[in-house]
């Protein structure tokens, strides 16, 4: 029902590791959920979810080549989870046929978060939610103020802020002296903070499951909670 596209106004971020691990936390809180990959040449999703690819992807099912059914599989551990890979880009995505497959998808899952999307080719009236991944550093809030702008030319309904990565303490010449900075340029109302976390970082270079009483893994349940409409507390430490 709800579709969920990940972006950043630069390379990074942190984007793809964000849309895979609250995916996983929509399907822990019961929602049906695809993950889709539609950047071939920046493919991680796999990794971070131990999800094992199909033959075909996003791309061959848009191309005519398959269904999509045959281009996605199950999260093997992850109950109500599904993935699709980018598949075989051979040239851009037809707008209207992604439009129509973003249609079809929505029917049969609760939420499709869609991460690596080129914006230019992706029909934004498609997305309900667009997730917006920034780390607290001037480059990347310059870049995501300008991608804000962008979105809610092109009629982007809701635009949400993920700050990512951050340390224990923002240091101001790093580019934001507070939250409020950021929301305030970005434009966008926040909805989650991930705090810096080096075992996130190891497990989503390495397939490897997140402690569940983790601070990092009732951040993304609470970001997850808050995606299906409930109150749920903004955790930083």
């Amino acid at each position: 029902m709800n579709c969920i596209v990940t972006v950043s106004g630069k390379g990074g971020t942190g984007k793809s590791c964000v849309a895979a691990y609250t995916a996983a936390a929509l399907a822990k809180e019961g929602r049906k959920t695809l993950i889709v990959e539609m950047g071939a040449d920046s493919r991680s999703l796999d990794l971070i979810l131990g999800a094992s690819g199909a033959p075909f992807g996003i791309h061959d099912a848009l191309a005519g080549r398959c269904t999509l059914f045959d281009a996605t599989v199950k999260v093997e551990g992850a109950y109500g989870l599904e993935y699709m890979g980018a598949g075989d880009i051979t040239e851009p995505p037809d707008t209207a046929r992604m439009a129509e497959a973003i249609r079809t998808l929505k029917l049969d899952y609760d939420f499709v978060i869609v991460d690596g999307a080129d914006l230019a080719s992706f029909p934004v009236s498609c997305a309900n939610i667009f997730l917006m991944v920034v780390t607290p550093d001037t480059l990347c809030m310059r870049a995501s103020s300008d991608l804000a702008r962008r979105l809610r030319g092109a009629g982007a309904r809701e635009i949400r802020l993920v700050i990512n990565s951050v340390p224990a303490r923002i240091i101001p010449i790093e580019g934001a002296e507070d939250f409020d900075d950021l929301i305030d340029r970005t434009g966008a109302q926040l909805i989650a903070v991930i705090p810096q976390s080096p075992r996130l970082r190891y497990c989503a270079n390495n397939s490897k499951e997140l402690d569940p009483e983790s601070l990092t893994v009732k951040v993304f349940d609470n970001l997850a909670g808050r995606l299906m409409g409930q109150r749920r507390h903004l955790l930083i430490r």
